[in-house]
């Protein structure tokens, strides 16, 4: 993941006929490739990644990167206040390394950078984040954690947020098992993840609602897909199963709307409403085009779909939220220093 350092003998140029093509050559393949992993694959009006040979339910494109940034200021809100909102794991650290797995449009990293001039920080991600500038101390990459890692350094914190659906459990176990491996001594996991079930408090919403049944909608249709989309459940044993320690979990209600009466709740409400209605069609159209029940739904009836969410979401008779899992735990100290 790391560009290896490659030492080029000074007598062999690019334009050296052994290799068959000259400099010009050299530049157009790379050039196809970078528009390439930019330009992405269409399907059904949205865009999605190239990197990884196996598809990726997720879009990579504008409106997507919108409900990533209204997810980042929710998690912002709901910790306002807290001096550093973006992770509660206790680094202790002047000098960290970070990576940031699924970073979207690296929102999250650039903040961290931001917070520690001193730290190092990367985000990872299939498809090229749309950040026009970064900190110094921020890098950020376009790679498949899948992968084999080739970072050097071995990260204080790893950090994910809103995974659901990237990878199937067996995937799940290797990422997790690739963390523990990239930690130093004595490092933190953190993961965030939301649910798809909506509830209320208050008997607003209706059993018979559409909102009702999207939770155990996509539940079903990530299990049948191999890509699990209820993992906000199952992070904690995940993680210590991976050979954490010391894990800790925090959970929220999120709520969708600015229904609450508490401010920082009606703040982190309003802006987790845009999150959906930016994040949903997204969310939802590759699984339902392809495991949709009683038979694939077509790309208009996903439109019906979320349209109908999007209406409920938006009456002010229904208090709804949803809920939020935060997990960070330890790889266990030794005595041995890690370099």
């Amino acid at each position: 993941m790391d560009n290896q350092s490659v030492t080029l003998d000074p007598d062999l140029t690019l334009d050296d006929s052994t290799y068959g093509y000259g400099s010009e050559d050299w530049e157009s393949q790379t050039d196809s490739i970078r528009s390439s992993i930019y330009r992405g694959l269409m399907e059904n009006g949205r865009r999605y990644q190239t990197l990884r040979v196996e598809e990726y339910f997720i879009p990579s494109d504008d409106q997507q990167f919108e409900s990533y940034e209204a997810g980042h200021q929710v998690a912002l809100a709901m910790h306002s206040d807290k001096a550093n909102p973006l992770f509660l794991s206790p680094i202790r650290s002047c000098s960290m390394h970070i990576l940031d797995i699924g970073t979207g449009n690296g929102t999250w990293a650039i903040n961290v950078a931001d917070m520690f001039p001193s730290a190092v920080v990367r985000g990872v991600d299939l498809f090229p984040p749309p950040a026009a500038w970064v900190p110094p101390n921020c890098i950020l990459e376009v790679d498949d954690v899948l992968q084999e890692w080739t970072w050097r350094k071995k990260f204080d914190l790893i950090h994910m947020r809103h995974m659901s659906g990237s990878f199937s459990r067996q995937e799940w176990d290797l990422v997790y098992k690739r963390c523990y491996d990239n930690l130093r001594s004595g490092g933190w996991i953190e993961q965030v993840e939301m649910s798809f079930v909506v509830q209320s408090d208050d008997g607003s919403l209706s059993p018979g609602s559409t909102l009702s049944h999207l939770g155990p909608n996509i539940i079903w249709c990530g299990a049948h897909a191999d890509r699990p989309c209820d993992i906000a459940d199952t992070i904690s044993s995940s993680i210590r199963k991976a050979g954490f320690v010391n894990v800790h979990e925090k959970i929220y209600k999120w709520p969708i709307g600015p229904w609450p009466k508490d401010k920082q709740l009606k703040e982190a409400g309003a802006v987790n409403f845009q999150h959906w209605v930016a994040g949903m069609e997204g969310w939802f159209m590759w699984l339902l085009t392809r495991f949709g029940e009683p038979q694939p739904w077509s790309k208009e009836e996903v439109y019906v779909y979320v349209a109908q969410l999007r209406k409920e979401l938006q009456s002010p008779y229904h208090h709804v939220w949803h809920r939020v899992r935060r997990v960070w735990a330890q790889k266990p100290a030794t005595v041995m220093t890690e370099l």
